[in-house]
């Protein structure tokens, strides 16, 4: 594990050249350019929007605006599920760095991560242009939402190297996922509210690593107090956490060393 994190340290300017590549390829030869990584999601949160708010009349908790309860879940969301989506095929995807050169391959997950954070910050300048709207103050509290970056981050290195090691010997594991996450998307409270749930039921979601980060989002950014998580469920998360950056980090070690003859 200490050897992992440092050659994300070592090869850190590495990882920003390779994250920049990835954002210029993604839209190279498009009109609009970067613009896509905010018209994609954009387009997504306004379907959504209008059939929740408008269809299912659906409203946020007492004393946030709905718009940004819905679009703060969203945009946690959006960066989780597309950076895993897309580290799990960072190794398979480059097998011609990893089979012709010698490549730290432990820093692919690191990459599409630090790429991913690019339109999410976007999300993000959205997001307090809202609280000035909303008359929203600032609090110092609120910067704490770069914690919850950091969890998300963190959940998402661990994953990523372990569905990414996994990917290279079982090609499944990318359509498998797909299938899981979307199931989990509607398992989280993004596009519902938690009082949708019966009273003794809603103690199951704190066993839901995303959703202790989409409300730490939440109460930080959305309400004119600014709330934390709980010390329990704070403890919770990181425990899962860090088990499945260790995990993954281990499994990653161990097949490393086959990933150029499995390409």
């Amino acid at each position: 594990m200490l050897d992992i994190v440092s050659n994300i340290m070592k090869y850190r300017s590495l990882i920003g050249a390779l994250a920049l590549r990835d954002l210029q390829s993604r839209y190279v030869g498009t009109m609009g350019g970067a613009l896509w990584s905010i018209i994609q999601p954009a387009s997504t949160v306004a379907v959504f929007y209008f059939v929740f708010s408008v269809g299912f009349k659906a409203a946020a908790p007492a004393g946030s605006p709905f718009i940004m309860w819905f679009i703060t879940g969203l945009m946690v969301w959006f960066y989780f599920n597309e950076t895993l989506i897309t580290i799990t095929g960072s190794v398979t995807g480059n097998a011609h760095l990893i089979k012709k050169t010698v490549f730290p391959t432990e820093i692919l997950p690191f990459v599409f991560i630090t790429a991913g954070i690019v339109p999410h910050m976007i999300f993000m300048i959205f997001v307090i242009g809202m609280q000035v709207w909303y008359d929203i103050a600032f609090s110092p509290v609120r910067l704490l939402v770069v914690y919850f970056m950091l969890c998300n981050a963190t959940l998402l290195l661990g994953l990523g190297w372990l569905f990414s090691a996994l990917q290279v010997f079982y090609r499944d594991i990318a359509q498998a996922l797909s299938v899981i996450l979307n199931v989990l998307f509607w398992l989280t409270p993004i596009v519902w509210s938690m009082e949708l749930l019966p009273e003794n039921y809603r103690h199951l979601l704190s066993y839901n690593p995303i959703y202790y980060i989409v409300e730490g989002y939440r109460g930080l950014l959305i309400f004119p107090e600014p709330k934390l998580p709980n010390l329990a469920d704070t403890a919770f998360f990181w425990i899962v956490t860090i088990s499945i950056l260790f995990c993954g980090a281990y499994i990653f070690r161990r097949l490393k060393p086959e990933f150029a003859d499995m390409l």
